[in-house]
């Protein structure tokens, strides 16, 4: 009786304990997650075996092979694809497109976003409210919607070729040389006047803006009036009446500043009438030179219902030399940037470091492009003319255009060729175009984008203490410090992360170009699966391409976001 008691006594708790874990949460909620996962891993199996019976009995198995077939459809705007080439091809082409507009978006829409974003919380009541505007527009509108408008009212409303929209005009223009020397006094003011404190800055430039003004009048009256206005500039006749009376006119005025004013009020009107008295001098004397530096305009962007054509830019023999000096120019650049960093923090002075690294970057840059160009090129080449082999001088060879694009390349003095857009009867010779469903799909991408990302940046600046801010004035700092060691870095902490959903959106809402008949990869897949009928194999396809895109967005933007957060103990 003791040992069968004992025995049960053993076993009691054994049996208790496996009786209590029905009652641990912590137990049934593993049982759960695993029975949930078993559920789902059958239902998919399900479905899978269900589809490839339906796909076997057509004859259709899932597989890549067919990728490898001829695709038979042309793709617009794809100069190096054809109707000969595979499905892989197809698809490439689908892939380079979508990701131009991605990129491009992104790029645009931040841009577009933070400057509508710093817009809402302008002071100026005008420019607040039309960015709420249009801001609320396009956040309650449907993207659909948008890409539409911008497809068919904005871009096919467009002018037609012949009446392209240019920019710049073409035109012979001159550039005034007084213009270039008033240029370079207001330069030179602006670096005299830098450091110089408030009132004297607003002294000089109140009286630089009244001598330009007084100018541009005189200049403007004595255009329309040569007989009268016109005989004025240069005369310089000190016994002339009108030059006698516009010295009496100046200077009881400086009496009656001297006599009636006070303080802030003087100093305004003191430098008004210098800046008046200035320019009257200097038209009446004729200080400024005449004549111009002539030149003339080409148009380099040509927009039209057609699309915007832009300059095409060839890389040349010379490129990979260039290529070089810009390497090592960055290289330094960093270089300075990171030793200046280093010294403000063990002495705690101040350097430009960003100015400094950009202008040894430039630097290398220009002087990479003098020496390269500079090295001589071969005299003579050897070209087919009439079923010949001719050797002739390089120059000549262009001038009969008897050298072919890859030997006018090689051949080149400068590291970039740049070849302007020329309209060659009812179509552009030269320069890339991008279709008017690619401008329109873009347009709408970015200025929709841009509306909410608009308003995480208003969030993201509010989110700023205004007590920091005040803190910040208080202690003396300038604009671009208070922006770059107080607000940016605190209103990013709460911008990033948002941001990331946008991003990730405008980059699957780009499957919308089917609306527009643009090949994106989605369109085109789509094609693909309706020619091969291996739908599922292309659907795989395209879900595995958009999730890569979004998961490297993802992840770039995450590390973005690591670096930016606030580091704690």
């Amino acid at each position: 009786m003791r040992t069968a008691d004992a025995a049960s006594g053993a076993k009691k708790p054994v049996l208790q304990r496996a009786l209590s874990l029905l009652t641990d949460i912590r137990f049934l909620r593993v049982v759960g997650q695993l029975v949930f996962l078993a559920l789902l891993v059958f239902l998919l199996a399900q479905v899978w075996n269900n589809i490839l019976s339906a796909l076997e009995a057509n004859n259709l198995n899932p597989n890549l092979e067919f990728m490898q077939n001829r695709a038979g459809f042309e793709i617009g705007g794809a100069g190096d694809y054809s109707a000969n080439d595979s499905y892989w091809e197809a698809f490439r082409v689908g892939l380079e497109n979508t990701l131009s507009v991605v990129l491009a978006g992104l790029v645009g829409a931040t841009l577009l976003g933070i400057l509508a974003g710093i817009l809402l919380l302008s002071r100026n009541w005008l420019l607040q409210n039309i960015t709420r505007f249009f801001v609320e527009i396009l956040r309650n509108s449907p993207l659909l919607v948008v890409i539409f408008v911008m497809f068919f009212v904005v871009v096919l409303s467009l002018p037609q070729l012949r009446d392209s929209l240019t920019f710049p005009q073409e035109a012979i223009a001159t550039l005034p040389t007084s213009w270039i020397l008033l240029g370079v006094i207001a330069l030179g003011m602006w670096v005299w006047l830098r450091r110089a404190d408030a009132a004297k800055r607003q002294f000089w430039w109140t009286l630089f803006a009244s001598a330009l003004v007084t100018l541009i009048v005189l200049h403007t009256l004595g255009g329309a009036n040569p007989d009268t206005w016109g005989e004025l500039n240069g005369l310089g006749a000190l016994l002339d009446v009108r030059f006698l009376v516009a010295a009496l006119a100046v200077g009881g005025g400086l009496a009656a500043i001297l006599v009636f004013m006070k303080d802030e009020a003087r100093d305004a009107a003191l430098a008004v009438l210098a800046g008046v008295a200035a320019g009257l001098a200097v038209y009446y004397f004729g200080v400024l030179p005449n004549g111009g530096l002539r030149f003339e305009t080409r148009p380099i962007i040509w927009l039209n219902n057609r699309g915007l054509t832009y300059p095409e830019i060839w890389a040349t023999g010379r490129f990979a030399e260039w290529a070089a000096f810009i390497t090592i120019g960055l290289g330094f650049a960093v270089a300075i940037f990171f030793y200046l960093r280093r010294q403000t923090e063990m002495t705690g002075k101040p350097y430009p470091r960003v100015r400094i690294a950009v202008l040894a970057a430039v630097i290398f840059t220009v002087v990479g492009w003098v020496i390269v160009s500079s090295e001589p090129v071969p005299a003579t080449i050897i070209v087919q003319q009439d079923g010949a082999l001719i050797e002739m001088p390089v120059a000549q060879a262009l001038e009969e255009d008897l050298m072919t694009r890859e030997q006018a390349l090689a051949y080149a003095t400068a590291p970039l060729e740049i070849v302007l857009p020329e309209r060659q009867g009812l179509r552009m010779g030269s320069g890339d175009t991008l279709s008017p469903e690619y401008v329109a799909l873009l347009l709408a991408l970015v200025i929709y984008t841009a509306a909410f990302i608009a308003e995480i940046v208003r969030a993201g600046i509010l989110a700023v203490p205004r007590g920091q801010l005040e803190a910040a004035r208080a202690l003396g700092l300038s604009y671009n410090q208070l922006l770059r060691m107080i607000i940016l870095p605190q209103a990013l902490r709460v911008i990033i992360p948002p941001m990331t959903n946008q991003y990730l959106n405008l980059a699957k809402n780009s499957s919308l170009a089917v609306a527009i008949s643009f090949a994106d990869v989605y369109q085109v897949m789509f094609t693909v699966g309706n020619q091969s009928g291996q739908s599922v194999t292309t659907i795989i396809i395209v879900m595995v391409t958009y999730l890569v895109l979004s998961l490297v967005i993802s992840g770039i933007m995450n590390w973005i976001n690591a670096r930016f957060q606030l580091v704690t103990r």
